[in-house]
């Protein structure tokens, strides 16, 4: 039982940061718009920037760099020597992610370009192994698919809404 829940934690990591992101955003979004200070969208992309694209890019190195083979299983692939690399450039979101917290907009707009390009790039080639290989693996096919799919869109809107 405590196998399970720790596979399904494992398994659904990016959806509850994601929707962690999206109620804390929702939070500092109400407190903002009651009180007329500061731009409302702001939070959203804070908190957005900081789990889902830093610590899930951080979480995300770790796992393919140092527990490849869990990565590797949830994902429905062999453990590869590659796994390395996967995991340093996701250390490259990651970091971005959390630089972006305190940088400029337009270190906030090339981190969410390359977030973006990076999620969508990644939920291709899982549309790839689902098609050619038959792989519905749960890191496949499952809560990391969709969040790659639709955080790029999340990020893209907040971004355009802070900069009005």
């Amino acid at each position: 039982m405590i196998d399970d829940a720790i596979g399904l934690f494992f398994e659904s990591t990016s959806l509850i940061a994601f929707g962690l992101a999206f109620i804390l955003g929702m939070i500092g979004y109400i407190k903002r718009k009651t009180k007329k200070v500061g731009r409302p969208w702001e939070p959203f992309e804070f908190w957005m920037l900081f789990l889902y694209v830093g610590l899930i890019g951080v979480y995300t190195f770790l796992m393919h760099c140092f527990w490849g083979d869990i990565a590797a299983e949830s994902i429905g692939w062999a453990n590869s020597p590659f796994q390395w690399e996967v995991g340093i450039a996701n250390a490259v979101m990651g970091a971005l992610g959390l630089l972006s917290l305190k940088a400029s907009k337009q270190f906030r707009l090339a981190t969410v370009i390359a977030a973006s390009v990076w999620f969508w790039g990644d939920a291709v080639g899982h549309v790839y192994q689902m098609v050619i290989a038959d792989n519905f693996a749960p890191g496949n096919a499952g809560p990391w698919f969709w969040t790659d799919v639709v955080a790029p869109f999340v990020l893209i809107f907040i971004h355009l809404r802070n900069r009005r």
